[in-house]
């Protein structure tokens, strides 16, 4: 499989600003990524946590949406403002844009209220597509990103990798 991923960072703010005023923005990464995307079987767009302008051009350019939760109320609850940008986006600049999972994260499975709302998570969106088991609160990722290694190498052992795992071989189905 050939994988082309592209990792969100600090210096995407520029590139929002400029197109802010772009004629055609919505369009722009869609139509970069056009003439490249029969070399790979999936792209990855890491977005930020929120849905400014860059979010929403990648939302517009791609088939599936992979959707990453924090296991407290006020994540879930903001989760509600992404399906209804979604559901905006396939009515016209991307009507064949599905949902390829939720992820529940940063899980502590030892306080009831983020018990409640992996529960929560799980009954809701699980009629819309896939929810995978959530992906445990563990210091190792940022850990990992400080080293600049892949979670897998920095910790081989790490329960979060079978979630990981799980995620890859369903993003797999999908292409």
């Amino acid at each position: 499989m050939v994988v082309m991923s592209f990792p969100a960072n600090i210096n995407l703010s520029a590139a929002e600003l400029e197109l802010v005023s772009a004629m055609m923005r919505e369009m722009r990464l869609r139509d970069a990524l056009k003439p490249v995307s029969n070399r790979y079987d999936v792209v990855l767009i890491d977005c930020p946590p929120s849905l400014g302008l860059l979010s929403v051009l990648s939302l517009v350019a791609s088939t599936h949406v992979l959707v990453p939760i924090q296991t407290q109320f006020k994540s879930f609850q903001g989760t509600e403002l992404l399906l209804n940008t979604v559901a905006r986006l396939r009515k016209k600049a991307n009507p064949k844009l599905k949902f390829a999972g939720f992820v529940p994260t940063m899980f502590d499975g030892r306080t009831a209220q983020e018990t409640r709302t992996e529960k929560a998570i799980q009954d809701q969106l699980s009629p819309l597509a896939k929810v995978y088991p959530p992906i445990p609160r563990s210091i190792a990722f940022a850990d990992a990103s400080e080293n600049r290694l892949p979670l897998a190498l920095y910790s081989r052992r790490h329960p979060g990798l079978e979630v990981i795992d799980r995620i890859a071989q369903g993003l797999e189905k999908l292409s």
